[in-house]
C-alpha cells in the first residue's frame, strides 16, 4: 500500500543524517531518513534498504520499513527540510517503535531479559556478512513486552552496512564506491555489545544462521539490489560491484566469524588485531 506524508512531527534528537519523525496516512509514524542528508549522504539510504532487505530475508529483527515518496509541497510545508538540504523523491521510512528503554548500557544489558535473543548470533553473522561498522547499544532498541520486565530487541540504523573503519584515522565510511567494496569484508570489532550476544548464543546458532545466508540464492540477492530506487544514483556499475561484494563476502563468512567462535573473548580480539593494519592499509590505496 502506497502512504503519504501527513504531518512533520520533530526531528529526532540522535542521527548525523538528520532523520525526522513523520505521521503517514496510514495512521503510523515512521522515522524518514532523506536524500542527500548532510553527513552520510544518499548512499546512506541504499545501505538502509539493502541490508534491511536482506535482514527480512533472514527472519532477523528488524522494524517494519518502506520505501515512501515525499515531493515538494510537503517540502514547502516543512520548509526545515530545505534548509537541512534534503531533496525531494523517495526516502526511506522505518517504522517508529513506541516505548522503548531510553538507556541501554554495557552494565545494564546483562541484567535484561531478551524475549527474542536466539537472534543474537544472527545479528553477529549478518553485520560480518553486510560489514556493517556501526552496531553498538544505541543501535538496538529494548521494547518492553506486555509482561513488563521482559524485552524484545530491535536492529535499527544499519546505514554504515558495506561502510569500512580507517583504523589509522579513526573514521568511518559509510559512501561505498566499487573499488572500496573490492576490500571488504573487515573483520568487525569485538565490542561490548557483540560480546554480551555471543556470551549468550550457542555455537549452533551461529552455524543456523551462517546456513541460512548461505542458504539466500544469487537472485534473491540480485532482486534486492534491482529494487533501489533509481533516484537514489546507484549505477549499473555501482549495482553489479554490490552484488559481487555480498557473494563474495557469504563465501567468506565462516573465516570471519571463526573469532566468536572461539572460547574466549581474549583470544577473538587478538585475531581481529592482526587483521586490522592490512585492511586499513588496503583501504588508503582506494583513496589515494
Amino acid at each position: 500500500m502506497t502512504i503519504q506524508p501527513v504531518k512533520r512531527i520533530r526531528g529526532m534528537p540522535r542521527g548525523s543524517s538528520r532523520p525526522q519523525l513523520i505521521l503517514f496516512s496510514d495512521g503510523r509514524q515512521y522515522i524518514v531518513k532523506f536524500k542527500n542528508n548532510p553527513v552520510q549522504g544518499t548512499r546512506a539510504l541504499v545501505n538502509e534498504y539493502v541490508a534491511g532487505r536482506l535482514a527480512q530475508l533472514l527472519g532477523l529483527p528488524v522494524p517494519p520499513f518502506k520505501i515512501v515518496h515525499i515531493g515538494k509541497p510537503f517540502f514547502k510545508e516543512n520548509p526545515v527540510l530545505f534548509r537541512y538540504r534534503f531533496r525531494p523523491g523517495h526516502q526511506f521510512a522505518s517504522q517508529f517503535i513506541p516505548n522503548c528503554l531510553n538507556k541501554i548500557d554495557k552494565e545494564s544489558l546483562p541484567k535484561l531479559n531478551i524475549v527474542n535473543r536466539k537472534h543474537f548470533a544472527g545479528i553477529i553473522v549478518f553485520d560480518q556478512w553486510v560489514s556493517n561498522i556501526d552496531r553498538r547499544n544505541r543501535n538496538i532498541l529494548l521494547r518492553p513486552t506486555s509482561r513488563g520486565h521482559d524485552y524484545q530487541l530491535y536492529m535499527i540504523d544499519q546505514g554504515h552496512s558495506f561502510s569500512y573503519f580507517d583504523y589509522w584515522t579513526h573514521k568511518r565510511e559509510c559512501r561505498w564506491t566499487p573499488a572500496a567494496l573490492r576490500f571488504l569484508p573487515q573483520k568487525l570489532k569485538l565490542n561490548a555489545f557483540y560480546r554480551w550476544c555471543k556470551r549468550q548464543s550457542r555455537q549452533e546458532d551461529f552455524a543456523r544462521y551462517l546456513d541460512k545466508i548461505q542458504q539466500l540464492s544469487n537472485k534473491q540477492i540480485r532482486q534486492v539490489i534491482a529494487s533501489i530506487p533509481k533516484d537514489w544514483n546507484v549505477s549499473r556499475v555501482e549495482r553489479e560491484a554490490l552484488y559481487d561484494y555480498l557473494i563474495r563476502a557469504k563465501k567468506m563468512l565462516p573465516d570471519l566469524i571463526r573469532p566468536y567462535l572461539q572460547k574466549n573473548d581474549e583470544q577473538a580480539g587478538q585475531t581481529e588485531k592482526k587483521a586490522q593494519p592490512f585492511l586499513s592499509e588496503g583501504m588508503r590505496r582506494t583513496k589515494s
